[in-house]
């Protein structure tokens, strides 16, 4: 099986259809180079302490639907071991 794999890999190779490794070098190259001078977008400071501000709103109401939740709980175990 691997012999005939080999053969067909050739085929490809030969017909020009597939690009032989050392092409796939040069290509990995200059897209490495375009990649390295690519116009980065620049990172907006005020969007992000909005995000985090948002973020802080949500963990609070959270954080309080939990901790009525554990009273709401406890008062409940509470009152049935009373009774």
């Amino acid at each position: 099986m691997d012999e005939i794999a080999y053969m067909c890999l050739n085929k490809l190779i030969k017909s020009g259809n597939m690009l032989s490794k050392k092409k796939l070098e040069n290509l990995g190259d200059s897209n490495a180079l375009s990649d390295r001078f690519a116009a980065k977008a620049r990172l907006n400071l005020n969007e992000l302490l909005r995000r985090r501000k948002e973020e802080k709103q949500v963990d609070r109401k959270a954080n309080l639907l939990i901790l009525s939740s554990a009273t709401v709980v406890a008062t409940v175990v509470f009152l049935i071991l009373n009774l």
